[in-house]
C-alpha cells in the first residue's frame, strides 16, 4: 500500500442498499441487515449504508429515525431521483 493508504481490517463490512419509495420495507430491511454488519464490525469500521434516491414517500424520514438506534447505519440522501442506483 502507498504511504497514506489506510488499512481496513479484513473483518470490515460495508453493505450499500439503494432505496426508492421503500417506506413500507426500509425499517425491516435495516433491522435485518444491521445485525449482519454488527457481527462483522471490524473495530467499529463496518457500516450499513442506505442511499435514499429521491424517494417521494417517507423512506428518508424512517431511515433517518433508525440512525438514532443503529450507530453503524449511515444514510445518504439524494433529493432528486437519479435511477442511477437501479438494477434492471
Amino acid at each position: 500500500m502507498g504511504g497514506n493508504a489506510r488499512r481496513i481490517p479484513m473483518d470490515t463490512l460495508y453493505i450499500v442498499i439503494p432505496a426508492y419509495n421503500e417506506s413500507e420495507n426500509i425499517k425491516r430491511t435495516i433491522e435485518e441487515w444491521c445485525p449482519v454488519v454488527e457481527k462483522h464490525n471490524g473495530g467499529g469500521a463496518s457500516r450499513l449504508v442506505i442511499i435514499n434516491d429521491g424517494s417521494r414517500d417517507d423512506t428518508y424520514e424512517i431511515a433517518s429515525a433508525e440512525c438514532e438506534t443503529h450507530p453503524l447505519l449511515s444514510l445518504i440522501h439524494i433529493s432528486e431521483p437519479t435511477r442511477l442506483l437501479s438494477i434492471s
